[in-house]
Order: C-alpha cells, then structure tokens, then sequence
C-alpha cells in the first residue's frame, strides 16, 4: 500500500470515528425509544417524571414502588394515556429488592438507558430507614445499572442516570438534619460518580437535581414539631412556592436533554431548571431563604 493509500485510509478511520462520536454523544440527550426505570415512580415527583419522560417518546417506563395499589393504578394510567406496555409496576423495597428487580429487568430488557433514583423519605425519628432509603438504596441502584450501562463493558452502549437529591444541599438550617445528610450524600456522591473522568471510561452520565418545595405526600409521616419550631419555617419558606410535581417532571426532561455529566440543577418556585451554585449558606433562625 503507497504513502498516499496509507494517509487516505488514516484519515476515513478517523473521519468515521468523530460522526461515530457525535452521534452516540447526540443520541444520548435523545428520550425517544429510551428504556428508563423510575424509582418511587406510583406518586409525585417520580410518576411526573415517568408521565413527562412518555410523553417525550420514551419507549417504556418501569415503575419501582412499594406501594402496590398506587403503582398499579399509576400504570394503568400511563398505559391508557401513552399505549399499552409503555409503563410497567413492578413492586420493590428499595431498601432490599435490588438483587431480585434488576434480575428481572435485565432479563426482560436486557438494557436500561436510563434510571432515576427518585424514592425518599423524610421520617427524621428513623434516622437508620432514613440512611438506607434515601442514600444507601440512591448508592447501590447507581451501581448496579451503571455495571449494566457502562460502554467499556461487554454489551454496553451508555446511559443516564438521574438522582435526585434536594434544594436542602444549599443551605445549613437547625432542621431535618438527618434528612439534608441524606442529601448531602446524595449531591456528593452523584456529582463524583459523574465526574468527567468517570464518564469517558464508562459512557454513563450522572445528573442530580434539587427539587425545591414540592405539593407531594413526602414528609406525612414525620412527628409533628413544636409550634416555635413550626413557626421558625414558615418564616424561612415565607417566599418559597409550592410547585407541583409536573414542573419536576418537565425539568427532568430538560436537564436529560441539555446537561453535561457531573452536573446539579435546582428545579424550584414553578420555574424551568437552573444549574446548581457551590455555595452553602447558614441561616439564622428567622432568616428567609
């Protein structure tokens, strides 16, 4: 082969490997066709993202919940809204099922694109179910599906996964401290999973997003406080608005599309996603957020 064929067949090899890259890199902010597990997906936040991730073309959504009722009837009604078979229920403890759910899911559908580690609780009087739930169980489940995701392993072609931590990581109160360490775990954790580094080895993305206050039944089950603590909140979230689960869902769906890996975005006040600052705040009981 001449000098001239050599250079010729060197370049088309790397001519074809850039569009290769640019339209694996262009797909992988792409939802249509996409395979995506949402975990505590039967109400609030999680079945608006499953709602919203549908209505962009997702091929199906596999709802993780451990609320049988309420996840059979979320897809029943994300069947009847999207087709049959776009959304499956499939009950999990989230605290101990991973090992049997996965089994199922990859035997199903032998690759997820994308998980989103949803599932939380507030129950501050259970610091231990709180650790396992929230931030264990986010750990473990990132883990697993990226072991199934990741390119440099047989089979693998990439993904997303999305953890969802809380607007709490921004600043330092005297509540709920249990809680915002579990959050604080989750933002830490997500944001070095997904680091840049990571990322090139494996092809899997890792976001986070920080929902603020949200009209959801999380924290129902908390112990009442006092009337001087209640009082010290309401003046904190004085100015903060209740946004509804759909606006959630609708900046999940934008932050899949638009954010580089490693990333935080905070989904607040009814507004579209911005990304995360670095800084911490500590407020003085009485001072607003």
């Amino acid at each position: 082969m001449t000098l001239s064929l050599l250079k010729t067949f060197f370049v088309s090899c790397f001519v074809i490997n850039i569009v290769s890259a640019l339209s694996d890199l262009k797909n992988e902010y792409k939802i249509e066709g996409k395979v995506v597990v949402v975990t505590g997906a039967a109400q609030g936040i999680g079945y608006a993202i499953a709602d919203n991730f549908l209505k962009n073309g997702a091929k199906v959504i596999i709802i993780l919940d451990i609320n049988v009722p309420k996840g059979i009837q979320a897809a029943k009604e994300l069947n009847c809204k999207y087709g049959n078979n776009t959304a499956e229920f499939i009950e999990c403890d989230i605290t101990k099922d991973l090992e049997r759910v996965s089994k199922m899911i990859f035997k199903k559908y032998k690759y997820v694109d994308v998980l989103v580690n949803n599932a939380g609780i507030i129950e501050e009087n259970k610091p231990r179910k709180l650790l396992l739930t929230n931030a264990v169980a986010t750990i473990e489940f990132s883990l697993k599906f990226m072991e199934n995701m990741r390119k440099d392993k047989l089979g693998g072609k990439g993904g997303t996964i999305i953890n969802i931590a809380s607007i709490v990581v921004h600043y330092i109160d005297p509540f709920f401290f249990t809680y915002r360490g579990t959050k604080f775990a989750i933002m830490g954790f997500s944001r070095s999973l997904g680091h840049e580094y990571n990322y090139k080895k494996s092809g899997v993305r890792v976001l986070t997003i920080c929902p603020g206050a949200t009209n959801t039944t999380l924290g129902s089950d908390n112990p009442k406080i006092n009337s001087e603590d209640a009082a010290a909140l309401a003046k904190e979230y004085q100015y903060q608005i209740i946004q509804s689960p759909d606006n959630v869902g609708k900046g999940a769906v934008e932050i899949f599309k638009n954010a580089k890996t490693g990333t935080s975005w905070d989904v607040a006040n009814e507004k579209p996603p911005v990304e995360s600052t670095d800084t911490i705040r500590v407020l003085k009981i009485g001072e607003s957020l």
